[in-house]
């Protein structure tokens, strides 16, 4: 009888530790994934990058315009990398400008914005502080196009 009441005590003890770590954590357990989802993007956009610099490599220093049709037709990526949907613009897809890789985002992701522009070293606390000297002097960041935040990365 007395192990059975230590094994109910054991199991209350660990159920309301389980309950008190999601409620306490539960703000950590958020910031985890949008830096996760920050770190998928810059990921995802060097993968384009790289497809794209080999395009250029092949066809006498002329960069894809599409990725579909240009990197994934061709056979320099094996598909377009996928954006999870909370994070992306609705219909959005990767383009292209030049070297330039280009993401429109979601209204909502500002905090997965937030956590590409602090991976970036960007001064600002939020991507709209971000100018666009200071845009053309890093890597990859977050940009305010006219009210939509829109992911960069200079390949």
């Amino acid at each position: 009888m007395f192990s059975l009441i230590i094994t109910i005590i054991s199991i209350a003890l660990v159920a309301a530790l389980a309950v008190a770590s999601v409620y306490y954590g539960g703000a950590q357990f958020s910031q985890g994934t949008a830096k996760a989802q920050a770190a998928t993007l810059v990921s995802q956009a060097q993968q384009i990058a790289g497809a794209n610099t080999l395009y250029a490599n092949d066809n006498g220093g002329t960069l894809a315009t599409d990725v579909e049709a240009d990197l994934v037709a061709g056979g320099y990526l094996s598909g377009v990398p996928a954006v999870n949907d909370k994070v992306r613009a609705t219909g959005a897809q990767w383009t292209l400008s030049g070297r330039m890789v280009l993401l429109d985002l979601n209204d909502n992701a500002t905090e997965v914005a937030a956590k590409v522009d602090e991976q970036a070293g960007f001064s600002g606390t939020r991507p709209a502080d971000v100018s666009e000297a200071e845009a053309a002097a890093h890597q990859f960041g977050i940009i305010d196009d006219n009210g939509d935040l829109m992911f960069f990365y200079k390949g």
